[in-house]
């Protein structure tokens, strides 16, 4: 928490020493509690992906047939949930707290709000697993994200585009009383201590079928994580592809190679939680383009126009990550490797000249030039896909070669070099636009750089994924 906010405060310095952007509307507050809204809802989406209570495999197998209850087995995991939850709430909290009050009383009040609140969350999602009813959270909990990043990018352009300046509600005076701010807090607390006396009742109602699996998803994301494989992590937390409500009807294929394109696009088409992926990376540097304190600093846009365009890339790199994961589909295909992996890259490069420009394009409202700004987003499409491929396609981590001791156990010194494996393009066709955020303009010559650069890495990422023997 120290270490957040001394970053608040030394970022709002930095900003204050910058001359204002005039494209920048959305007040800084308004971002700081849109984005933590935004996070608030992926984190209940992974409380309820994992359970949030679960059992692990040994007790599975070891306690829950016994005739006893199991309240007292599971106390543990509920009290697990809430630290966890208590701690990501309080680290999601410090900027927006920041952003609304700088009173040490406001600040912790604002975090102990929004750790009860978290608690309280956790007990309604326990509540609702022992029901059997929390299968929507994750979807609802998705959709909210997208919405919380989406609408304040868009109404930021909107209002850009007519000329209107929004107030800066945070610059109020929003502190109560003493006596007011106690009592909600006490009211606060004791919602919590009812939910959470609820839950724990509820504990002996949870079926062993859903602790089974939560506790299977569990371990496999745990896993994942110590092993420092973010694939395997992707996938234990990935969504199904729900079945289509009528069958496509695919005329045009009638080559392999379109028939490979032509399965990427069901992926698509048929999984809504990809196209919200696709929603918030083109949004999120919209976002941080159209905050004020944020769009005077052109390299922290230039920061989130790469993790937006990656999150963009990663949820198109899906149909590369499960032929990675299970080759013998693609070897049935009569096409060579090398030519099954440039038909992946298909999909992904034309669905990315339209994010990626329209995203750029918004970027650059009101530095003149929107069609060089759009051209210059479009042209990164070919390395962004190929760092999708590039990543879907990379080799398992080695551990046969020397490894480094830290908190987490045995590290492999050559990690690093695996798990950037396809970022490191997508970041790498992302120089002109960096360069054109600093100069404040997009001119053609740089456009023209841009589409040849590009092109170079995507073809290199393309012809250096190789799927797996």
């Amino acid at each position: 928490m120290a270490l957040c906010g001394g970053a608040v405060s030394s970022l709002r310095e930095q900003i204050a020493a910058r001359p204002a952007a005039d494209a920048a509307v959305l007040p800084g507050s308004l971002t700081a509690a849109a984005v933590a809204l935004s996070l608030a809802a992926g984190l209940t989406a992974l409380f309820a992906r994992l359970g949030p209570v679960s059992a692990t495999p040994a007790a599975v197998v070891w306690w829950l047939p016994l005739p006893a209850g199991r309240r007292g087995l599971l106390r543990g995991e509920l009290r697990r949930a809430v630290g966890l939850a208590v701690a990501a709430a309080l680290a999601v909290g410090v900027p927006v707290v920041l952003a609304w009050n700088r009173t040490p009383a406001g600040v912790l009040a604002g975090l102990a709000a929004g750790a009860l609140l978290a608690v309280t969350a956790v007990a309604v999602l326990v509540v609702r697993q022992a029901g059997g009813g929390g299968r929507w959270v994750p979807a609802v909990a998705g959709s909210m994200t997208a919405l919380a990043l989406v609408g304040p990018a868009v109404a930021g352009c909107v209002v850009a585009g007519l000329g209107v300046a929004l107030p800066d509600v945070a610059g109020r005076d929003w502190s109560l009383p003493a006596p007011v701010a106690v009592g909600l807090l006490g009211a606060l607390l004791g919602a919590v201590v009812l939910c959470l006396a609820l839950a724990d009742r509820r504990l002996a109602d949870l079926p062993a079928g859903a602790l089974r699996a939560s506790g299977e998803t569990a371990q496999y994301a745990t896993a994942s994580v110590f092993s420092l494989d973010t694939r395997e992590l992707g996938r234990a937390l990935g969504t199904t592809v729900r079945r289509p409500r009528r069958p496509l009807a695919w005329r045009w294929v009638r080559r392999p190679w379109q028939a490979v394109v032509a399965g990427d696009l069901a992926v698509l088409a048929r999984s809504p939680w990809r196209w919200g992926q696709l929603a918030v990376g083109a949004a999120l540097p919209v976002l941080a383009a159209r905050t004020e304190g944020l769009a005077e600093l052109p390299a922290l846009v230039a920061v989130t126009v790469v993790l937006g365009w990656w999150t963009a890339a990663t949820s198109l790199g899906e149909p590369s990550r499960r032929a990675s994961a299970a080759p013998a589909a693609d070897r049935g295909l009569p096409l060579g490797g090398a030519a099954v992996v440039w038909a992946r890259a298909v999909v992904p490069a034309a669905v990315l000249v339209g994010v990626c420009g329209v995203s750029a394009l918004l970027v650059g409202q009101g530095a003149g030039a929107p069609v060089a700004w759009l051209a210059l987003g479009a042209v990164t499409a070919p390395a962004w896909a190929g760092a999708a491929v590039r990543a879907g396609y990379r080799p398992d981590l080695d551990w046969s070669g020397p490894v480094l001791a830290s908190p987490m156990g045995a590290v492999p010194v050559g990690v690093s070099s695996t798990l950037v494996r396809g970022p490191d393009v997508g970041l790498l066709g992302t120089a002109p636009v960096a360069l054109a955020l600093l100069l404040g303009t997009a001119p053609w010559w740089l456009v023209g750089a841009g589409l040849l650069w590009s092109l170079a890495l995507g073809a290199l990422a393309v012809g250096t994924a190789r799927p797996p023997d």
